[in-house]
């Protein structure tokens, strides 16, 4: 099994190598947060020991930036914290699989996570090897992992007939790549690919576990939020285009492109029972008034509120 060392700290880095290595495991050395990604996407690792304070490229950093790489099978992650950062640590993984190790490090703790690592990896392998591809593929986008478009209708429509009996809020985003055509136009359509995973991956990674995330069509994602206000919305929408924004997808000629993201907002009233079409009609309203307006990237849909 490869592993992969992200740590600043030379002494520390030699330290986890040398132990490492004694358990029996191919052992890659980086201190360079944009130098490891580029390791990560040109020869696959298994697990990663990252700093999740690293300057410059904390864990969040590298999380997104393992989201925006165009990876077969994402690496198992174990972040080095300290007690005061360590549900920081955890939370940051969004999707990804891992674990968090307390610094100091010490030799005992190393090998039972890097062991649990290694039974983790074997038991998605075999989970690949066993799931039920036909259930998948009515359920989930091909090209993205997030719910299809028929899918995503029928969750959300649940979700909001929900919130409607019970009286409690719910809002709607919708969210577009606008740049994804001339993306394809200049760097090809692998490129453009890259690019709808990452956005696919980046939002689902930065909202809770009963938020619903579903391609649309083409370049355009909705987004539900159950018990979400318009102002709390309005945080997680600023929350995932922030993520997006700060990562560059690589090219092949080994430059980095940015993604142009806009958003639209809709919320459902608490007064009136209004149709999952409607909010949608609202979102994607509210959508085209910001891709119209150079000075924002995200609009609320005021009237559903």
């Amino acid at each position: 099994m490869r592993v992969l060392i992200l740590e600043q700290d030379a002494d520390h880095r030699q330290f986890l190598s040398e132990k490492l290595s004694s358990f029996g495991y191919d052992v890659v050395e980086n201190g360079d947060g944009e130098g490891a990604l580029e390791v990560i996407e040109d020869e696959p690792v298994q697990v990663i020991l990252a700093d999740y304070n690293m300057p410059d490229f904390g864990g969040s950093d590298l999380v997104n930036g393992i989201l925006a790489a165009n990876l077969t099978d994402y690496p198992y992650i174990i972040l080095m914290t300290t007690q005061d950062n360590q549900k920081e640590a955890v939370d940051c993984l969004g999707p990804l699989p891992g674990d968090y190790l307390l610094k100091p490090v010490a030799e005992e703790d190393l090998r039972a996570r890097v062991k649990i690592a290694e039974r983790s990896i074997a038991m998605q392998a075999r989970l690949r090897e066993t799931i039920d591809q036909s259930e998948a593929l009515a359920i989930y986008d091909h090209l993205t992992g997030v719910l299809n478009r028929q899918a995503m209708y029928e969750r959300a429509l649940a979700e909001v007939s929900r919130a409607q009996r019970e009286g409690v809020p719910v809002s709607l985003a919708m969210l577009e790549i606008r740049n994804l055509q001339e993306i394809a136009e200049e760097q090809g359509n692998e490129v453009r690919d890259q690019s709808v995973r990452f956005v696919a991956r980046a939002t689902r990674a930065n909202v809770r576990i009963y938020d619903l995330v579903g391609r649309w069509i083409g370049a355009k994602f909705l987004l539900l939020l159950p018990g979400a206000s318009l102002e709390n919305a309005q945080k997680v929408v600023e929350r995932v285009s922030k993520s997006i924004s700060t990562i560059r997808i690589r090219q092949p000629d080994g430059g980095r492109l940015q993604l142009e993201i806009v958003v639209g907002l809709a919320r459902m009233p608490m007064d009136e029972a209004v149709p999952l079409y409607v909010l949608i009609e609202q979102a994607n309203e509210a959508l085209m008034q910001a891709a119209g307006d150079p000075e924002e990237h995200i609009k609320a849909y005021q009237e559903a509120a």
